[in-house]
């Protein structure tokens, strides 16, 4: 009984928590990162259609796709539609194969040598009519008003 006190913690922070860790099967972990890859490979075409869209070879590639995909049954609109929000789709069913094969295992504390400013959590108004107003918060409420006053400028 002379070991367990109400000074020392319940959950200590010794070494010795690293040999508990679960080692990873092989085969999930090389599903995790085929994954990883898929969802990025998607991500870069996505973002390489958005940033290719006014070229004029793009314009003549998604005429012609256009043309293909107009008599099916969403016509025009659809395919369109279809054109910039599969890829959005298809990783959202890619981050739910991942989730689903990761469980538990994602779960990480990570341990600050030092306090940090964070920028989404630091209060700047404490006591104003929004409430407690992150730095994030408080940023993005002077990019709405620079927004606003830049639109009735114009």
């Amino acid at each position: 009984m002379g070991e367990y006190s109400t000074d020392a913690p319940l959950i200590s922070n010794d070494d010795n928590a690293a040999a508990f860790e679960k080692k990873m099967p092989i085969l999930k972990s090389t599903a995790k990162w085929i994954l990883k890859g898929l969802m990025w490979v998607v991500f870069i075409i996505w973002i390489s259609l958005m940033l290719l869209y006014p070229l004029e070879f793009m314009n003549k590639l998604l005429i012609q796709y256009m043309n293909t995909t107009s008599g099916s049954l969403f016509g025009l609109t659809g395919s369109i539609l279809l054109a910039f929000s599969a890829p959005v789709l298809i990783i959202a069913f890619l981050s739910v194969i991942f989730l689903s094969i990761t469980g538990e295992d994602e779960i990480q504390q990570k341990i600050a040598l030092k306090p940090k400013f964070c920028l989404w959590t630091f209060p700047v108004l404490v006591d104003g009519p929004f409430g407690v107003v992150s730095a994030a918060e408080f940023i993005g409420i002077l990019l709405v008003i620079a927004f606003i006053i830049n639109g009735s400028a114009a």
